[in-house]
């Protein structure tokens, strides 16, 4: 494993995951009906200018690491490859999930259903697996470090996504709340 592994342009480079990850995006905003869009485009308010800073901070951060890879070799012959390739799988499997269960509840409920049963933020959380998978897969320690330092940064985006969801949708999402952990299974 590397801090930062030489950058360079091949086809071989793990630009292919960032790819699969903005195509299942925009297939999936495409696919779905408008209230999705409008709900899944929306950023939350934050409280004040710190918890602003900090979400923003977090975004630059992802698109940071979408943009890194395009550079980065996929290390093929690397001892955590294949845990890698397992783990941005499972990663983007629940990604889906969460995209399609989000998509296709009811925009005037909470999203209690399918993995939302394990995490209220499960697409930011499959995110940062399925990115610390593709750091193993590039042997770069630095992708790993980033998806560390985003689990605690996105942290103000949760509360305000929390603060918005107990406005709009009130006791239902304070008893979704006292049932299911912010984080995956804390």
């Amino acid at each position: 494993m590397n801090f930062l592994p030489q950058f360079e342009l091949s086809i071989t480079n793990a630009f292919w995951f960032s790819l699969l990850f903005v195509a299942t995006n925009l297939i999936i905003l495409k696919a779905y009906p408008s209230h999705y869009k409008k709900r899944v485009l929306t950023m939350p308010k934050f409280d004040n200018r710190w918890q602003q800073l900090i979400g923003m901070f977090n975004f630059i951060l992802f698109q940071g690491l979408i943009t890194l890879v395009i550079f980065m070799p996929v290390q093929f012959d690397a001892p955590f490859v294949l845990i890698g390739l397992f783990i941005f799988f499972l990663g983007y499997i629940a990604y889906v999930m969460s995209l399609i269960d989000y998509a296709t509840s009811n925009p005037d409920k909470p999203v209690t259903k399918g993995v939302f049963r394990f995490s209220r933020n499960p697409q930011q959380i499959s995110t940062i697996i399925m990115w610390i998978g593709i750091g193993l897969i590039t042997s770069c320690c630095l992708i790993i470090v980033v998806c560390l330092i985003q689990i605690i940064a996105v942290y103000p985006t949760f509360i305000a996504q929390e603060k918005f969801c107990i406005e709009k949708y009130g006791d239902d999402y304070k008893e979704y709340m006292r049932k299911t952990p912010r984080y995956l299974l804390i």
